[in-house]
Order: structure tokens, then C-alpha cells, then sequence
């Protein structure tokens, strides 16, 4: 099994830790199966671990999946989850929210047929959005009005945007999200309504910081749900 290292890896370490895309992924799977035939997914359904035969030294190699592809069964052995991999990715989109901040982006496979991205004056002077202001401290006497329009403005691009997409485009498989706790409640609460339930199994929370929400951050996200990467213990 030889991965080529990803963009970014440095000499230390390229042998130990090495990116690869979506469309690698079952070579890289059969591959890991035929060296740790005992590997088994984990109980999140994110990694595949090859317990190391030395006690108390941890994994000998871990495979983490791509985000983007449907996650393996926990305890599911690498070969059988190879065997099941779908050939396509499908439709899917990703849907990044902060205070002042949004960034939409829909794929079709590997391709972006539209995006959109848009920054609303909510934040204090002192970093605190207002929404979060007014549900810790109170209302503010400047400013608030402005501030709180300014995020049922944001909220309603976001919904606006993803139902007009919905409706030319269709439904995608999956819509990857990054929203704070928070933002939950008042996002479902917008007019119009956003196009998918709150517990939609298609929904799925991308399990990594998000920086300010931005086109580029968009892409930087969609990137790293593309890929997967292989451990492999020092020697």
C-alpha cells in the first residue's frame, strides 16, 4: 500500500500520515483490509483502526473515511464496507452560519453548480452577536434594532437561497452544515422554512472548525469532507 502524501505533508510526516480524495477510497480500503484484515470501524462510523499487537501502544494504523461517503457501520470490517461504497457521490450541499456570516455551495459529484456567500452587520463592539447578547443580557439600547434585522436578513438569505436551489435543482442525498447550536432554533423559525427537516438523516453536522464563513472557506470545507487520510504508526 503506497498513498501518494496529500498537499501539505510535510517530509516527518508523509510515511506516517497521508490525505487521499473520495475516488480513492476503496483502493485504499481493500488495501488496508488485506494488511489489517482485523481492522473494524469505530463506534462514531468515521475510522477504521488496526489495533497495533504490542499491549498498551495503541493503533498500529487508522483509515479515517471521507466525510462526504456514506459512514460504515460500527464494528463493519474495511473490506465489506469497500464492497458496499457507492461509485457516485451524488448531489450534495453544504451550508456554513455564523453571526454576520453565510456560505451555501451546491455540488453535483465533484462539481459546483452554484454558491453563495453574504456578511450582515450582527456583531457588538465587543465581539458578542446580538441575538446571543439579548438571550444572556438583556435588550441594548444601540444599535439592537439594526442588528437583530440584520440577522433575520442573514437567516432568511440562507433559506431563501437553499429553497430557490431545491426547487431548480432538486433534493441533494446529503447537506452538510456547520450552524451553531444556537442558530438552530431561529434558522427553522424563518420564513420561508428551511427545505429539509430539522431531523433529516441527510442532515449531517461537518465535524471540524469552521473560520468566518466565506467562499473560500466554503471551498476549504467541501475539500477536507472530500478527503480521507491514513495513520500509520512510527516505526
Amino acid at each position: 500500500m503506497r498513498p501518494h502524501p496529500g498537499p501539505g505533508d510535510d517530509d516527518a510526516q508523509a510515511a506516517r500520515r497521508v490525505r487521499f480524495a473520495w475516488q480513492e477510497t476503496r483502493e485504499q480500503l481493500l488495501a488496508f483490509a488485506e494488511r489489517f484484515p482485523t481492522a473494524a470501524a469505530d463506534a462514531r462510523g468515521r475510522v477504521f483502526a488496526a489495533p497495533s499487537t504490542a499491549a498498551g501502544t495503541g493503533d498500529a494504523a487508522r483509515l479515517v473515511v471521507p466525510f462526504l461517503l456514506p459512514p460504515p457501520r460500527a464494528g463493519e470490517r474495511a473490506a465489506a464496507y469497500a464492497a458496499r461504497l457507492p461509485e457516485r457521490i451524488g448531489r450534495h450541499c453544504v451550508l456554513l452560519l455564523q453571526a454576520g456570516a453565510m456560505a451555501l455551495g451546491y455540488w453535483d459529484e465533484d462539481e459546483l453548480v452554484r454558491h453563495k456567500a453574504n456578511k450582515r452587520y450582527v456583531v457588538r463592539g465587543h465581539g458578542k452577536a446580538q441575538p446571543l447578547h439579548l438571550a444572556t443580557k438583556g435588550k441594548s439600547r444601540y444599535g439592537s434594532r439594526l442588528r437583530l434585522q440584520n440577522w433575520h436578513r442573514l437567516l432568511a438569505d440562507v433559506t431563501t437561497r437553499l429553497c430557490a436551489w431545491w426547487d431548480e435543482l432538486g433534493a441533494p442525498e446529503q447537506t452538510f452544515a456547520a450552524v451553531p447550536v444556537r442558530a438552530w432554533a431561529p434558522l427553522f423559525a424563518t420564513e420561508p422554512a428551511p427545505p429539509f427537516p430539522r431531523g433529516d438523516t441527510r442532515l449531517r453536522h461537518v465535524p471540524r472548525h469552521v473560520h468566518v464563513p466565506d467562499h473560500r472557506e466554503l471551498l476549504a470545507v467541501r475539500r477536507w469532507l472530500a478527503h480521507g487520510r491514513l495513520e500509520l504508526a512510527g516505526d
